[in-house]
């Protein structure tokens, strides 16, 4: 181990001593007077030049901040306090990695401070540095053993190295240590630790011990449920199914609506179908008798349904008793409800039949309940086949039998929007919404329609009325970005997005008159500037996602909550999978391309005079529009003409920037077509060639054997191996390698492009 620098040695120690206790009592202007003086004698006193950065980051100073941080490193980078002040220094900025970097120097390099530790421990978890995070958490625990969150939290760390043995180790010698010292109120904390011990044994895969811990563990836990579930499962595993089989029939009493519940008990009696033996009958009878224990739960006469074909006797009596029942007694959610049958042709057919059978000949005579309802049902069926004719006449015939049913506008306003008819479809759902104002469903479907219309102004007042608006605000689209309401965000981006490439066809088709050019010009500028703006709002989001997780490191072992904590972790690892953060990043990307290519062809042009004055028209035009769209209060930049701006000036490589974006979906959404098709177009136009043809690899995969989608396939093949032959700059071994990789993935590219052609593209 490095030894501490000493300390205190002179007047300029002394002064620093003293800047440091009024910076921890957050009297930054004494502190920086102080550490000035310093600076003034000695200019290179590292410890005072990191502290100023410290100081100037918490008093608004950010952008010089930094700089005094890497002289007092680069001056002393072995000194602990050093060090320490610039561990605290990274953390202030979000830079995990760093913090954990100069946080362990500090220790490494003799600091007495062992709360550092849990500092560090917290930096090393977020990065998933999960060895380092055993040696912190191990080092603190020595340090305080007295408390049974250090104990966790070396358990915890153990479980994330997957050392499970040692993990289980750990809590099982501090609930022997507490045990005969537990409170009433230690009880929550004890019952979630027990369980927690289970799970890692479990994980491990040793049922049985699982199971015999859990049994000798019961008196402790006070999460009953878990209990049951975790015994059936280890039963399971076990193979111990009749067994198990009476734990879930206790977990249907507990709650009949658990549809998992059923199918495991279909498990544990060995009446899963197989295509040797279906077992049909024998499942319809275990789910009659349970329909008739749960005479009011849905998933015993539902999931018959599932499982019976549509060519056996029963299967009318079962949608008779099901689907009809339901259309009798006037459920809306009838057709929801039967929604998953119809992945099988045979299975909607009879239901079609028989539907339209029953709405012909008892529907009436029921009541004009039941009349509405059936064409609702009808409606929907004929809308999810696509018979778009069939689903209007339905619908219009029980809006006018009704015209009073708010959900019969939402299905007329979904079959207007899949005729292509996104004006009326808008026009008609907010009809809808009008009926019931206090209804948040519909205002936010009538958000959307209105956003799919483009009206993003009448959009923002819609859903305006159920957020929380300051005074002075003439709508709620700062509030909505303080919800963190991202499917407002992204719908919004989009038709920005869409209305920008509105007026910049209007631009192109310009007839050369220099005003008309001139405000199509600035009407460009202002849809593009806002769409990425909203696409960086949702981005941000996704950031403050990550970023929040920094607190529940710690939050977590105090509250004794360790199987939240590590569903908690598992969730934030596969963050950027999220369908709207995909969406958004695919959005960015699009946008990057087309003002990437508008660069080139603007190459040679003054493009900063031009946008200035363009900034400084808008600033004057729009200035009354500033209050309608801004995501925070005195936003600075509420068109985002700054991003865009950047973007056209800053000599960055915007695909450096997009391939930042795409480097998270690489990692977490490796499943998502939209992730390889990104990462392909970036890396070809970066001439990653080698990158490229993995992202088509991945691809291909994923695509499997859909027709359309293998064209798209054979499409980049083909580019790539053309646009790498043609590309002079690369070392002669890359096309090589390339046509290598490309022929052992696509054996016909050894015949030639046209083999490839004939049989992906053509």
């Amino acid at each position: 181990m490095v030894k501490a620098a000493p300390l205190l040695r002179n007047k300029e120690d002394v002064n620093f001593s003293e800047a440091l206790k009024l910076y921890d009592a957050k009297q930054y202007k004494k502190a920086l007077k102080l550490v000035e003086q310093n600076l003034k004698k000695n200019s290179n006193h590292a410890e005072s030049l990191t502290l100023k950065g410290c100081i100037f980051f918490n008093t608004g100073n950010k952008d010089e901040a930094e700089a005094y941080i890497i002289k007092g490193t680069t001056k002393e980078p072995t000194n602990y306090l050093v060090n320490h002040l610039a561990g605290i220094y990274y953390r202030g900025v979000d830079n995990y990695e760093l913090a954990a970097k100069w946080l362990k120097a500090s220790i490494d390099n003799g600091s007495p401070n062992k709360q550092i530790l849990r500092d560090l421990g917290i930096n090393q978890a977020q990065i998933r540095d999960y060895k380092g995070l055993l040696d912190s958490r191990q080092q603190y625990l020595e340090h305080q053993p007295g408390y049974r969150a250090n104990w966790t939290g070396v358990a915890l760390a153990h479980h994330l190295n997957k050392n499970y043995k040692c993990a289980v180790s750990t809590l099982s010698k501090i609930e022997g240590i507490i045990k005969e010292h537990l409170q009433e109120s230690d009880r929550y904390e004890q019952s979630e630790c027990v369980l927690y011990k289970n799970s890692i044994i479990a994980e491990a895969g040793n049922f049985a011990e699982a199971l015999k811990v859990l049994d000798a563990d019961d008196v402790e836990i006070r999460d009953k449920l878990s209990v049951l579930e975790y015994r059936a499962r280890y039963m399971m595993c076990l193979g111990q199914n009749k067994e198990a089989s009476l734990v879930y029939r206790k977990l249907l009493q507990r709650n009949p609506e658990n549809v998992s519940y059923y199918r495991l008990l279909e498990i544990a009696l060995d009446l899963q179908q197989t295509p040797e033996d279906p077992k049909i009958d024998t499942r319809l009878k275990l789910y009659r008798k349970l329909a008739s224990f749960y005479p009011r739960s849905d998933p015993p006469k539902f999931l018959p349904l599932t499982f019976v074909p549509a060519s056996h006797p029963e299967f009318k009596n079962l949608v008779n008793d099901y689907v009809l029942d339901q259309l009798k007694r006037g459920v809306p959610a009838t057709f929801v409800n039967v929604k998953p049958l119809y992945k099988d042709k045979a299975k909607v057919a009879a239901i079609e039949s028989l539907v339209l059978q029953f709405n012909k000949d008892q529907a009436k005579s029921l009541g004009p309940s039941v009349v509405v309802w059936t064409a609702y049902f009808l409606a929907q069926h004929f809308l999810h086949l696509n018979d778009l004719q069939k689903a209007s006449e339905y619908i219009d015939f029980a809006l006018d039998h009704t015209p009073t049913l708010v959900e019969l506008y939402i299905v007329k306003a979904r079959i207007l929007k899949h005729l292509g008819k996104v004006e009326e479809a808008a026009n008609i759902m907010n009809a809808g919404r009008k009926l019931d104002l206090q209804d948040r469903f519909i205002n936010s479907k009538a958000t959307k329609y209105m956003l799919r219309a483009n009206r993003v102004d009448e959009a923002i007042d819609c859903i305006s009325l159920f957020t929380k608006l300051d005074e002075g605000s003439v709508n709620g689209c700062k509030d909505l970005h303080l919800m963190q309401a991202n499917w407002v965000l992204i719908e919004s981006a989009e038709a920005y997005a869409r209305l920008y490439h509105v007026y910049k066809q209007k631009l192109e088709n310009a007839n050369g008159n220099e005003e008309e050019e001139a405000e199509l010009q600035e009407k460009t500028n202002l849809y593009l500037g806002l769409a990425l703006k909203r696409f960086s709002a949702v981005l941000k989001i996704f950031k403050i996602f990550y970023d929040d997780q920094y607190d529940f490191h710690s939050y977590c072992l105090r509250r004794g909550t360790p199987r939240d904590y590590i569903d908690m972790l598992r969730w934030e690892d596969r963050l950027h999978s999220t369908p709207v953060y995909v969406r958004c990043v695919k959005g960015l990307a699009a946008l990057y391309m087309e003002i990437d290519q508008e660069k080139k062809h603007k190459a040679g042009k003054d493009n900063s005079k031009s946008a200035k004055k363009k900034k400084k028209n808008q600033k004057k035009q729009l200035e009354s529009l500033a209050a309608k769209v801004e995501s925070e209060k005195d936003d600075a930049d509420p068109f985002g003409a700054s991003i865009l701006t950047n973007l056209f000036l800053e000599k960055e490589d915007i695909f450096e920037k997009l391939l930042q974006l795409i480097k998270p979906l690489t990692t977490e959404a490796v499943n998502f077509a939209t992730t390889w098709e990104l990462s392909y177009q970036v890396n070809l136009k970066k001439r990653s060639y080698i990158a490229a043809v993995q992202a088509i690899k991945k691809l291909n995969t994923i695509i499997g054997s859909d027709g359309k989608l293998k064209k798209s396939i054979g499409d980049k093949v083909i580019e790539t191996l053309n646009t790498v032959k043609q590309d002079t700059t690369v070392v002669p071994a890359i096309p090589q390698v390339v046509e290598k990789t490309l022929v052992a993935s696509f054996p016909e590219l050894a015949d030639g492009l046209d083999a490839v052609k004939e049989k992906y593209v053509d």
